[in-house]
C-alpha cells in the first residue's frame, strides 16, 4: 500500500473526519451541481453508482433520480455513517479499484465526488478509471472532480488554514490543538510529496494536513480517460461552473469532469 493511502485511510477512519461528514448536505459548489445535472440527464433515470460516498451527502442528490442507487466507500466507518444517515439506501464497503461485484455494463452513471478519485496513487487511479469504464454501459457517464497539478496552493506556497478566534475557551483550545496537529503533520508528510511530470502526489491542507492527493493536468487526464475506454474530449468545469479548456490556471484548486463512454451506434 502506498504511503499516501495509509495516511488517507487513517484520516477517513478518524472520529474527527466522521464528525465533519456527519451533517454535510447539498452541492459543494456550482460546478458540482452542473456535472451531476449533466450526468443525471444522460442517465435518464437509470442505475447510478456513487463512489466514495463518505457520510452519504451525494446519496440524497442522486438516489431520487435513479431506478437503482448503490453507494460505495472503501472506509468501513464511512459506510456505517452513510447507512445511519440514509437508512433507506444501499451502501457497500468497496474499493473503486476493484468493482468485480458488478457485472460489465451495470450502470448508466458513475459519480466520484469531491476529488475522491485523488485519494490513491497513479496506478490506483488507472485501476479506478478502468473499473468505472467497465461497469458503465455504452454511452454511460462518469462525473467526478480532480485536483489541478498547477494550483498555487501546493508546494512552497502551500495554502494554510488560519485559527478562527473564539471567546469560548473549550472551542478555542480545540482549534489550537487541531492547528498544532496540522503543523506537525505538515512537517512529517511534506517530504513524502512526489512530482513526476504532469501528475504529482501532494500534501493538502484538508483535515489539518491529514490527506495526500493525486493532482493532474487536463492533458494527462484526457490521455488516461482515453486509455481507459472513455471519449478523448471530456467536459471540464471550474468550481463555479465555468467551462474550462486547455491547461488549468494557478487559481483553480480543482476542476469538475464529465466523461462519456462511447455509445455502440
Amino acid at each position: 500500500m502506498h504511503q499516501m493511502e495509509m495516511i488517507n485511510r487513517r484520516t477517513w477512519s478518524s472520529p474527527l473526519s466522521r464528525r465533519d461528514y456527519r451533517n454535510s448536505s447539498g452541492f459543494i459548489n456550482e460546478g458540482e451541481r452542473m456535472v451531476l445535472g449533466i450526468g443525471i440527464a444522460n442517465a435518464r433515470g437509470g442505475r447510478v453508482l456513487d463512489i466514495g460516498v463518505g457520510g452519504g451527502r451525494t446519496a440524497a442528490l442522486l438516489a431520487g433520480e435513479a431506478s437503482e442507487y448503490v453507494g460505495v466507500d472503501y472506509t468501513a466507518e464511512m459506510v456505517t455513517l452513510a447507512r445511519s444517515n440514509h437508512p433507506g439506501f444501499r451502501f457497500e464497503n468497496m474499493d473503486a479499484r476493484d468493482l468485480s461485484a458488478f457485472a460489465n455494463g451495470s450502470f448508466d452513471l458513475a459519480v466520484f465526488s469531491y476529488n475522491g478519485i485523488d485519494s490513491v496513487d497513479a496506478d490506483g487511479r488507472r485501476s479506478v478509471l478502468r473499473e468505472v469504464s467497465r461497469v458503465l454501459k455504452a454511452g454511460g457517464t462518469f462525473a467526478f472532480s480532480t485536483f489541478n497539478r498547477n494550483w498555487h496552493g501546493f508546494g512552497e506556497n502551500r495554502a494554510r488554514s488560519s485559527i478562527i478566534w473564539s471567546n469560548h475557551p473549550v472551542k478555542l483550545s480545540f482549534r489550537l490543538l487541531k492547528h498544532a496537529m496540522g503543523l506537525v503533520r505538515e512537517r512529517r508528510f511534506a517530504p513524502l510529496e512526489q512530482r513526476d511530470g504532469e501528475h504529482a502526489i501532494l500534501l493538502h491542507r484538508a483535515h489539518d494536513f491529514g490527506i495526500m492527493v493525486y493532482a493532474t493536468t487536463p492533458g494527462q487526464l484526457r490521455s488516461q480517460l482515453t486509455e481507459s475506454g472513455f471519449n478523448s474530449e471530456p467536459l471540464l468545469f471550474s468550481v463555479d461552473g465555468r467551462p474550462l479548456g486547455g491547461e488549468m490556471l494557478a487559481d483553480e484548486e480543482y476542476f469538475h469532469v464529465v466523461a462519456r463512454k462511447p455509445s455502440l451506434s
